[in-house]
């Protein structure tokens, strides 16, 4: 499949001189069309960071993003992110409808009534009928966090950029939310990037799942998950390729902790 997003030789810094500080260095990556792809690594080491200078969010000090063979210079139409504080991500004054509404102001070719009946397909797609008319501060933070994705969706990207999106809701939403993000870019066509922290998560979730080094970041591992889709949360967490890729990916990540050398 053809890349949809690469980064050629991008490094991100703040300060100057002395005080300079790089975050990321010489980091190239590629994703294909339709590809899920995980981004792991040791705390602090610039995760978020990349997202946003993949998003357009955050201009890269050194290199290149590109979404769709153009340089990223600013956030593209057909690119989405959906960041892990839904409260502050979400308008407290618009109700869950009119906040998916919001992501689809710049969608082309959609009459009002269209973009409606859109906004309110995806409600149901991720679970949410009858909660349009709610305001975000009238659900729960796990439905806060579907409407975030609903936005992401609805806007019609083809990208869609996950910054931790379930690391503030609990376990057995996560696991539930998981598996809507995996049936959603299905359905949906779309190709998916996840930052985690969650190894397991990065795993269960990826065809890949790219390892990054301690700062300046750097990718060090590219790790190819053999499972097959859909996935399952207790037959694919138990298949001898999730352990293996979950064994090698934890492996990296304490090596790195401990500042071993990779081999």
């Amino acid at each position: 499949m053809p890349a949809i997003l690469t980064a050629d030789g991008v490094g991100k810094s703040y300060g100057f001189g002395s005080a300079r500080m790089p975050i990321i260095e010489g980091l190239t990556l590629s994703i294909a069309k339709g590809e899920f792809v995980s981004l792991v690594g040791p705390s602090g080491c610039g995760k978020t960071t990349l997202l946003m200078c993949l998003s357009g969010l955050l201009a890269p000090s050194d290199g290149a993003v590109s979404f769709k063979g153009q340089v990223v210079d600013q956030p593209p139409i057909g690119l989405s992110v959906v960041f892990q504080d839904y409260s502050r991500s979400l308008l407290p004054w618009k109700t869950n409808l009119d906040n998916v509404l919001f992501g689809m102001r710049r969608v082309q070719g959609m009459d009002a009534r269209a973009k409606r009946a859109r906004a309110e397909e995806i409600l149901a797609a991720v679970g949410l009928t009858g909660f349009g008319g709610h305001y975000p501060w009238q659900v729960s933070g796990g439905m806060q966090q579907r409407v975030a994705i609903a936005r992401g969706i609805a806007s019609q990207s083809e990208l869609l950029l996950l910054d931790e999106p379930l690391a503030a809701v609990d376990a057995q939403t996560r696991a539930d939310m998981q598996d809507l993000l995996l049936d959603l870019a299905k359905r949906f066509d779309q190709t998916c990037v996840l930052v985690t922290h969650d190894v397991e998560e990065a795993v269960y979730m990826a065809d890949r799942v790219l390892v990054l080094g301690p700062r300046p970041t750097r990718v060090v591992r590219e790790i190819v998950v053999d499972l097959p889709k859909p996935r399952d949360q207790i037959s694919t967490r138990e298949a001898p390729a999730f352990l293996r890729a979950r064994h090698e990916v934890m492996e990296l990540i304490r090596s790195m902790r401990q500042g071993k050398a990779l081999s």
